[in-house]
């Protein structure tokens, strides 16, 4: 059995998290894996969103330091743990810098790193039978898969320090008061509700959304100077694109917009 599925429905990708057996615990292979889709997707003109969730009743608990699978057989050893945090980094980083939307559906426990890879993408329902756990510190390991960037920006540094420091149990209904994610549904519609969301994100203006998202991502690091700067260049680039012109033509025509990601 594959440890990642793909499947390609109209211009939204599904990438499944696939060894429910086992809670969907990430392997070097998964992780490595991962890295390659997201990656592969920026260069995809076909794919304009992409929905990460997991098979059976949990996302993921995080990575495999067992040994099982495709994990590294040297995963728990100093050397392994270093590779691995490399891969983990270069994961969340390549769905960080993609500039395609991305959805989370989080169907159980995101633990560790999973949770941080959740945490990385733009968009993230849960079902109500969610959590989310920094588990880290249970098992004397620091966070990794930049959650200690994601985390404060989210919910704030005394509400990251209590997830981090103390390891608690989050339940969906929590994180979603707490902004860490978008919706909470029931876990028989999840999915649904989840592939409606990538398929109205993929039926937008990919490139005005991906730039939207690339500024986003850069907001909380810049001064307002250079946001309008890259606000004023951006806006340049979008005004080039056909789904700016069919954009201003739907608005003239009154009637809804037919972008082509274009």
């Amino acid at each position: 059995m594959d440890e990642l599925t793909v499947e390609r429905k109209g211009n939204v990708e599904v990438i499944t998290l696939n060894r429910p057996e086992v809670m969907n615990a990430l392997t070097y292979d998964m992780v490595q894996g991962l890295g390659d889709l997201f990656e592969a997707a920026q260069a995809d003109d076909g794919i304009r969103a992409v929905l990460l969730t997991g098979a059976g009743k949990a996302f993921s608990t995080g990575a495999d330091l067992t040994g099982r699978g495709s994990a590294r057989k040297d995963a728990h050893t100093p050397l392994g743990m270093r590779i691995s945090t490399f891969g983990y980094s270069r994961m969340v980083s390549a769905i960080w810098a993609l500039e395609k939307p991305v959805v989370c559906a989080v169907n159980g426990t995101a633990a560790g790193a999973s949770c941080n890879l959740a945490l990385s993408c733009d968009l993230v329902m849960a079902a109500d039978t969610a959590k989310f756990i920094q588990v880290f510190v249970r098992r004397g390991l620091i966070p990794d898969g930049g959650g200690t960037y994601f985390l404060p920006r989210l919910v704030g540094l005394p509400r990251a320090k209590q997830l981090m420091l103390l390891g608690e149990d989050l339940p969906a209904s929590r994180a979603l008061e707490w902004g860490l994610i978008y919706d909470v549904v029931p876990a028989d519609k999840l999915m649904d509700e989840a592939m409606k969301t990538a398929q109205r994100l993929a039926c937008g203006p990919t490139r005005a959304i991906g730039m939207t998202k690339s500024m986003l991502n850069r907001s909380l690091e810049s001064d307002l100077a250079a946001a309008l700067e890259r606000e004023a260049s951006l806006q340049g680039i979008a005004a080039g694109t056909g789904d700016f012109i069919e954009g201003v033509m739907s608005f003239l025509e009154k009637r809804p917009p037919e972008f082509k990601g274009q």
